[in-house]
């Protein structure tokens, strides 16, 4: 006795261990799924890349390095001495000559020669597009940061109903080897009267299809929580051995919100839809993120307007050398130089990138109503379902309770010979088909509460 309390100790601790909250669940999924994991890496991206938005408003240095050798051939051809006569002021040769060559020309032509210099450039104006860059790309930051927390929001969600369906699932599961432990105890006495000749065959019949149905349910059951199972895996991104499963909740602890929901008047729907709306314009990650969309579009077509201003920029150079000789010490010269580029005409490019800007803006301006639109209505109606849901909580609790009453009353008259096997049949299909729609009304609200919140959720 004390070996198998033992073992059924072991099997509670480890069950317990391997049971999860929800909580839990969402912390781990943030820790470990891979698309989600993907968002918070396109935040570092966008700061990075604000960063080198930022790089373009100060000055560039470059230290250039060149060394060119030359083949024999030209060397020698360009150091050869060539001799020019001397004319006098009537063009008559002198019989002088002046010797002459490129490479004393060039003051000495080298083998090989090395020339080092430095190069500062100082952007001043470019038509406002390096402002407007940096600016875009603060905006990309924040919007990264918004997509974040909305792929957090939307990765809850898909952890709650992952985890919600399981648990319903596994209520459905339970209630469904009920009904068929039941189908198979009333089999077994409408045969033990059949053998007796107190009942028909068509009775043991219709038992014989129940039983056989029930399995097949229950079979079906098993495969629906198999794949959850695979899904909730993928959510969590835990190998199989170490795979928490949901932790059993106590669906009663719902039933005075659900009463609440209920019974909303219609002016009290009216205040309670206007403040989920209210809070769903303040608060939701994907109506700010369509806000930025729209100020990046804008900020888009201002710089195709900038295309139509000059250019300012400065420019330093200073040569270090220009010799055989790798030593830093030959000739030197330097130059400033302030460059003014006006775009007078540039075959229409401008113009036409202004245009295409025009309409782009004017496309994301409508998509972005719609989509603004979809966003409110969808938390509109995630608020009418909920409502929906718990009056359905409602309607299967008074259900099953009927259900149960009828279904002691048809036993009894059925154990007295006053009812028919099918009004039998009828009362069993009906107790546990009402324990299966309680159960899954349930969970249904559940899941529609946290689908309200993530379009509330900042």
């Amino acid at each position: 006795m004390r070996k198998i309390t033992l073992i059924l100790l072991l099997i509670f601790v480890n069950t317990s261990l391997l049971a999860i909250s929800l909580e839990e669940a969402q912390k781990i999924a943030r820790q470990n799924n891979k698309n989600f994991l993907a968002t918070k890496a396109n935040i570092n991206q966008a700061k990075w890349n604000e960063l080198n938005a930022l790089t373009n408003f100060f000055p560039k240095f470059s230290l250039d390095e060149t060394v060119l050798r030359l083949d024999d051939n030209t060397y020698n051809m360009a150091n050869k001495t060539i001799y020019i006569p001397v004319l006098d002021a009537f063009g008559n040769s002198t019989g002088d000559q002046i010797p002459f060559s490129s490479g004393a020309l060039s003051s000495g032509m080298y083998k090989t020669n090395y020339t080092t210099s430095l190069t500062i450039q100082q952007p001043i104006f470019n038509g406002g597009k390096i402002f407007l860059g940096y600016q875009i790309s603060k905006l990309a930051k924040e919007q990264a940061i918004l997509m974040s927390l909305s792929g957090k929001n939307n990765l809850d969600y898909s952890v709650a109903e992952t985890y919600l369906n399981i648990l319903k699932m596994n209520d459905v599961l339970e209630i469904s080897e009920k009904s068929l432990a039941s189908s198979q105890a009333q089999l077994k006495k409408v045969s033990q009267k059949f053998d007796l000749g107190m009942s028909k065959k068509s009775d043991k019949l219709q038992w014989q299809v129940k039983v056989e149905n029930d399995k097949i349910t229950l079979e079906e059951i098993k495969n629906s929580i198999s794949v959850l199972k695979t899904v909730w895996k993928n959510l969590l991104s835990i190998k199989d051995d170490k795979l928490p499963l949901p932790e059993e909740i106590v669906l009663i602890q719902y039933n005075n919100e659900i009463d609440k929901y209920a019974s909303l008047s219609d002016s009290e729907k009216d205040n309670k839809l206007l403040d989920i709306l209210t809070k769903t314009k303040n608060f939701n990650p994907g109506l700010k993120n369509l806000k930025i969309t729209e100020m990046i579009a804008k900020k888009g077509h201002q710089i195709a307007k900038g295309n139509f201003l000059p250019s300012f920029n400065l420019q330093y150079s200073r040569q270090f050398e220009s010799d055989d000789k790798l030593d830093f010490d030959g000739e030197t010269n330097w130059t400033i130089a302030a460059v003014a580029s006006f775009p007078i005409f540039q075959s229409g490019a401008n113009y036409t990138n202004l245009q295409k800007s025009k309409y782009e803006l004017n496309k994301v301006k409508f998509q972005l109503d719609d989509a603004r639109e979809k966003i409110l209505m969808g938390a509109e109606n995630s608020f009418y379902n909920l409502v929906t849901k718990s009056k359905k909580v409602v309607g299967n609790n008074l259900a099953l309770k009927n259900a149960k009453e009828n279904h002691k009353i048809v036993n009894n008259l059925y154990e007295q010979g006053m009812v028919t096997n099918s009004e039998l049949l009828d009362a069993e299909i009906m107790l546990f088909a009402g324990e299966m729609n309680l159960a899954v009304a349930y969970y249904d609200y559940i899941l529609a509460k946290y689908n309200l919140d993530k379009f509330m959720k900042k």
